[in-house]
C-alpha cells in the first residue's frame, strides 16, 4: 500500500543491473528521478539485499536508526531465519511415513 501509495499515476522505469543465480531480473526503479529501491529501504519497508549490491546498505541503517517500518519491533532478516532454520532442521530428515 505505501508504494502504491508513493506512485500514485505517475510512470515507474526500471532498468535491468544484474541477473541473480536464478536468472531473475535485478533492477533499479524509478519515480521520475527518484529511485524507488532506495525509498524503500529508508522507510523499513525493504531490505539491502548485500549479496547483489551495498547500494542501499546506507538507505536501511538510516530505517534502523530510526526504527521505522520493519525495524519497528524485533526483526530478523529472512536470509538470516532460513540459515538458522537450515542447520537445525538437517538434523531432523524425515523420510515419509505418519509423523
Amino acid at each position: 500500500m505505501a508504494l502504491a501509495d508513493k506512485i500514485g499515476r505517475r510512470n515507474v522505469r526500471c532498468q535491468e543491473r544484474d541477473r541473480d543465480r536464478y536468472k531473475r531480473i535485478v533492477a533499479v526503479c524509478r519515480v521520475g528521478n527518484e529511485d524507488l529501491n532506495a525509498w524503500l529501504a529508508s522507510e523499513g519497508l525493504a531490505l539491502a539485499y548485500r549479496t547483489y549490491s551495498r547500494d542501499y546498505v546506507a538507505a536501511e541503517d538510516r530505517a534502523k536508526l530510526t526504527k521505522a517500518g520493519l525495524w519497528a519491533g524485533e526483526f530478523q532478516a529472512p536470509w538470516d531465519w532460513r540459515k538458522k532454520h537450515r542447520s537445525r532442521n538437517s538434523s531432523n530428515i524425515h523420510l515419509g511415513g505418519n509423523r
